[in-house]
C-alpha cells in the first residue's frame, strides 16, 4: 500500500500507511530493527487500520542522540505520544514486537486513555531480562554484528526481509547501540501488569523456550488478556505472517 513519510522534524521517524479512514494502529519494532519488521504485515493490517510505523531512537531514519538519557523509557514513550498528537489521533491500537513490545506495554500503562488495546509479541524486556552485556562493568559492544540478537543470525526470516533488517542493524551508530542496551533492563513492567484496563493480546511464538514461562505471568497479571500461540520463534510476525495478521485482525475486530 502507499505510504507517506510524515516525521515533521520529530526525533522518531515514522511512516503512515494503510487505510486512511481506518482505526489507527501504531507499530513499534524491536532492537536492531526498523520498519521493515512489518513488511509482511502492513498490507493485511493496513486494509483495516491506518498504520503508524515508528522507528525507535537510533534505528532506521530516527535520530540518534548522543545523550544516553534520551533513550530512557519515559522519554521514548513521550516521543511516541508526540507522534499521536502530531497526527491528530485521539486513540489508537498499540502493537509492539520484541523490545517494541516492552515499549508498547509501557506506553499503554502511562497513556491508557489513548490506547484502544495492546498487541505484543515475545518480549522478555517486559518481564525482566538477564543483565549479561548490559551491566556497567560489562565490556562494551565493539562490533554490532557479533551480538547474539543481530538479525544476521536469524534462520527463519524470508531473505528479502532479513536483508533489510541486517542492513538496518549494521547502520546503527555504535553509541546508539550502547545507549539502548544501557536501558534494556529498565523497560520491565511486570509489577504493573494489573494496572492495565484495556484489552491485551499476546501473539506468542511458542518455539522461543526462554519466553514461555512469561505467558502464564501475563495471563495471571492482566485482567483482559488473550494469547494466541503460533508455531514459530521470536520474530513471529514475520515467521508466521499470515497467522499473525489474522490473530491481530480478529482481536481488533472483536474488541472495537
Amino acid at each position: 500500500m502507499d505510504s507517506e513519510q510524515t516525521s515533521r522534524g520529530l526525533v522518531l521517524n515514522y511512516e503512515v500507511a494503510g487505510n486512511p479512514e481506518g482505526t489507527p494502529m501504531v507499530l513499534v519494532h524491536g532492537f536492531l530493527s526498523c520498519n521493515a519488521q512489518w513488511d509482511l504485515n502492513r498490507d493485511a493490517l493496513g486494509a483495516r487500520h491506518r498504520l503508524v510505523m515508528v522507528e525507535l531512537m537510533g534505528h532506521g531514519g530516527s535520530q540518534a542522540p548522543t545523550d544516553v538519557a534520551a533513550y530512557a523509557p519515559a522519554n521514548v514513550v513521550s516521543e511516541i505520544d508526540q507522534i499521536r498528537q502530531a497526527l491528530g489521533i485521539e486513540r489508537w491500537w498499540v502493537c509492539g514486537q520484541s523490545l517494541g513490545g516492552a515499549v508498547a506495554m509501557r506506553y499503554c500503562l502511562s497513556h491508557q486513555d489513548a490506547a484502544l488495546g495492546l498487541v505484543f509479541t515475545n518480549s522478555r524486556a517486559v518481564f525482566g531480562i538477564e543483565r549479561r552485556g548490559v551491566a556497567e562493568d560489562a565490556p562494551p559492544v565493539v562490533n554490532v554484528a557479533d551480538l547474539p540478537i543481530h538479525p544476521n543470525k536469524a534462520t527463519r526470516l524470508p531473505p528479502e526481509v532479513k536483508a533489510k533488517l541486517v542492513a538496518a542493524a549494521d547502520a546503527m551508530p555504535l553509541h546508539a547501540v550502547h545507549h539502548v542496551m544501557a536501558h534494556r533492563t529498565k523497560w520491565e513492567s511486570i509489577s504493573e501488569l494489573d494496572e492495565l484496563r484495556i484489552p491485551v493480546l499476546l501473539v506468542n511464538g511458542r518455539w522461543e523456550k526462554a519466553f514461555q514461562p512469561f505467558v502464564e505471568v501475563a495471563e495471571q497479571g492482566i485482567s483482559e488478556f488473550t494469547a494466541v500461540h503460533l508455531e514459530g520463534g521470536h520474530a513471529i510476525n514475520v515467521e508466521q505472517a499470515d497467522e499473525f495478521n489474522s490473530a491481530v485482525l480478529a482481536f481488533t475486530q472483536g474488541v472495537g
